[in-house]
């Protein structure tokens, strides 16, 4: 059993900090971005105003508040998009105004600028914007780099770095990729997962407006089909009603599997009577596509409409009430919430 060490027991943040470093590479970018930006770069912006260089200082203190912002921003909201297409046209606008104040230096600054570009923004972009880095840094500083001379091995030793950080970018991003679909689907469903519902329903039960209408659906007496079949049965059944629910939505519909033989479905748009009619025919659907041992499988749903401000868990607390009452009455149907009922029932 592993014990956490007591500086990461004493520090949690700086433990959640880590770990964002650690599982964002572009996040990690833009940060190493954004030291460089206020170690780096905001010095020398401070040392060339006092030389009387203020070309340099007024390019290198832009530099430094641009990407400085831009890494402050991503680590406020942990939205890496924006801050990254910020910083890597500043990298790039960056060079050709070294380029123009100081010549020979943009010729080492496009090394790491066409490097980090690949873990910025996406891989075409990430090409022309380093193109358009080599063809200032190496225009501006012709005479340093010894013209056509020294061209060759500038513009070849870019194109190595730049092939180096679109193969790592693109293995990273597909890590990722894999990494989220094993922690936000579920992985005998294929749906989304309780993990993908919150994150999802926080956002969007968030901004005051109504949401449209939880659905909490239960297989019915799936305890008994397990018992009797076996839980491979049990999980087969659980595939075909997925399959089932997936194609009687809408494409505006959200499916989430909740736990067990629970499924969450969220429906968007539409008024109530849209969404009992989406509601009835995945129940009609289930019952009859579904089966085990020549019976029908069924399933009971609850539903309830959403009303802002009224919190996600609270709707869905009331759409499992519903359920409830559903199971009670004979289940293979699906029940509305009725005014205050499910106050106080589970999520």
């Amino acid at each position: 059993m592993s014990v956490a060490s007591p500086l990461l027991r004493d520090n949690p943040q700086r433990a959640e900090w880590r770990d964002a470093l650690l599982n964002d590479y572009t996040l990690a970018v833009i940060t190493l971005g954004g030291v460089v930006a206020v170690v780096w770069l905001a010095p020398f912006a401070v040392y060339r105003a006092l030389t009387a260089n203020w070309l340099a200082a007024v390019t290198d203190a832009f530099l430094a508040v641009t990407i400085g912002a831009a890494a402050w921003y991503a680590w406020r909201t942990r939205d890496t998009r924006w801050p990254g297409w910020v910083m890597a046209v500043a990298i790039v606008t960056g060079l050709w105004a070294i380029g123009f104040a100081a010549q020979f230096a943009a010729l080492f600054w496009a090394y790491p600028g066409v490097l980090m570009n690949f873990f910025l923004v996406p891989a075409p972009a990430a090409a022309l914007l380093g193109a358009a880095a080599v063809v200032g840094a190496a225009a501006l500083s012709w005479q340093e780099l010894g013209g056509t001379e020294g061209l060759p091995f500038f513009v070849i030793t870019n194109v190595l770095t730049g092939l180096f950080g679109y193969l790592v970018s693109q293995q990273a991003h597909r890590r990722i990729e894999r990494w989220q679909a094993l922690s936000l689907f579920d992985p005998l469903t294929g749906v989304g997962n309780r993990r993908l519902m919150e994150a999802e329903f926080a956002q969007a039960f968030g901004c005051g407006c109504p949401a449209g209408v939880l659905a909490v659906l239960d297989v019915d007496h799936f305890k008994a089909i397990n018992d009797n079949h076996g839980h491979e049965a049990g999980d087969a059944v659980l595939r075909d009603i997925a399959a089932v629910l997936q194609s009687s939505l809408r494409k505006t519909d959200r499916l989430y599997r909740f736990g067990g033989e629970e499924f969450v479905v969220w429906l968007g748009q539409g008024d109530a009577a849209a969404a009992a009619a989406v509601l009835e025919r995945i129940r009609q659907g289930v019952h009859e596509r579904v089966c085990i041992a020549e019976r029908a499988v069924t399933l009971s749903a609850g539903v309830a409409v959403h009303t802002a401000p009224e919190s996600w868990q609270s709707c869905l607390a009331r759409a499992d009430a519903a359920l409830y009452r559903a199971k009670r009455e004979g289940r293979d149907r699906v029940c509305w919430a009725l005014p205050g009922e499910g106050e106080k029932g589970r999520t």
